[in-house]
């Protein structure tokens, strides 16, 4: 074996004692800070919870939509197409005509239950103007009593007349439903984006859209949330939203819709920033509460929603690991020192949440020391604001 010179053993001596110090030095001074384990010999500094939230933010994806908009679709049970009355462009009101069917059967019946109507008033009236009318025999009560007696038929085939009125009167209204229904109207205001006119006849082209309609100027934003984001996200939280289309410009929103219920698409890639982790979807719908501007329907957008949870927060050094529990270190008046079991909320890179376990009005030990011991004074610390 090749023997050292003593220059050489001497500074090999040397860089192995600065790394034994370096690294006793980590251990000693700073590798439990934030990490659930005491520091060593550090003066403690103590601060007061305060109340805030903590810097977190869950990111979601969605598409721009209109936030009303009708469908119109071929509809053969109304009868046969005649035209579509408004075209591509068309700036069309709340009730306006926007598709005609004709519709043989629904005018015939119309008609007839008019005629039912009509027919049962002409026997109401005959019956009020000449149903009481009897021959006189000349003794008086006898002629009372047969009076009476027509009087009574006469009230009792009016009743029957009134019901049957009124049934007929039922037809009629069905009719005209019906009659009406031939003519699609528009159910709010908004501009005509599609028109078809070559549709099929048959009744397997039902789902053919014949006019689509959008609202005019209002816009919102829908997307799906996966399982995992929806205990993070709650209606009326704010979003931030920002378009690859326009990297320098940025819209804010609110949460205004969450459903309840998930979509049938289990096993599919979670949308709303979950990395493509699989499970439910739940959509939801943000409004646009910022000036729509060059936002355009259609457009995909991420958005960042805040964290507006307000919590007692302290920094996270001052957390102590102890199995599934976590506890502070606080100090009294008095300098006395106490563990305290806290339970924790959400947390960064510096603050952590407390739940429960906590008032702002405790003095908590930001860097606790491993010589910190229940009831005893700790007769030196810096108070911090």
């Amino acid at each position: 074996m090749k023997r050292l010179k003593k220059w050489q053993l001497y500074t090999l001596i040397g860089v192995v004692a600065a790394v034994v110090l370096a690294a006793g030095g980590f251990f000693f001074f700073g590798g439990g800070a934030g990490g659930g384990e005491p520091i060593e010999n550090a003066t403690p500094l103590v601060q007061k919870p305060k109340e805030g939230s903590v810097a977190s933010s869950v990111l979601l994806a969605g598409s721009v939509a209109a936030e009303r908009e009708q469908y119109v679709y071929f509809d053969s049970t109304k009868g046969d197409l005649d035209s579509i009355l408004v075209n591509v462009g068309d700036q069309v009101g709340e009730g306006q005509a926007l598709v005609q069917y004709t519709s043989v059967d629904a005018q015939t019946a119309y008609d007839s239950a008019a005629r039912a109507v009509n027919k049962i008033d002409r026997q109401i009236n005959e019956l009020n103007t000449y149903g009481t009318t009897v021959e006189k025999t000349g003794d008086a009560e006898a002629d009372n009593a047969s009076v009476a007696t027509a009087q009574r038929t006469v009230d009792s085939q009016l009743r029957e007349l009134q019901d049957s009125r009124a049934d007929a009167v039922d037809n009629l209204n069905k009719a005209w439903t019906a009659l009406n229904n031939t003519t699609v109207l528009s159910t709010g205001e908004g501009t005509v984006v599609e028109v078809n006119h070559d549709v099929s006849k048959s009744t397997t082209g039902t789902n053919q859209t014949l006019v689509h309609i959008v609202s005019n100027g209002n816009l919102q934003v829908k997307g799906e949330l996966s399982e995992f984001n929806l205990s993070n996200i709650k209606v009326g939280q704010e979003v931030s939203i920002t378009s690859k289309v326009y990297p320098d410009k940025t819209w804010t929103g609110k949460i205004s819709f969450i459903s309840d219920y998930p979509k049938d698409n289990h096993g599919d890639a979670a949308a709303g920033g979950a990395g493509g982790q699989s499970g439910s979807k739940y959509p939801f719908i943000v409004e646009i509460t910022s000036e729509i501007g060059d936002l355009k329907q259609g457009f995909s957008v991420n958005m960042e929603v805040k964290n507006d949870s307000k919590g007692l927060l302290i920094p996270v050094t001052a957390i102590l690991a102890d199995g599934e529990k976590s506890y502070v270190w606080t100090i009294d008046d008095k300098g006395i020192a106490k563990k305290v079991e806290v339970s924790l909320g959400n947390a960064d890179a510096e603050n952590q949440e407390i739940t429960s376990g906590l008032t702002k009005e405790q003095r908590v030990i930001t860097n606790p020391s491993a010589d910190l011991e229940e009831g005893k004074e700790v007769k030196s610390y810096e108070e911090l604001d």
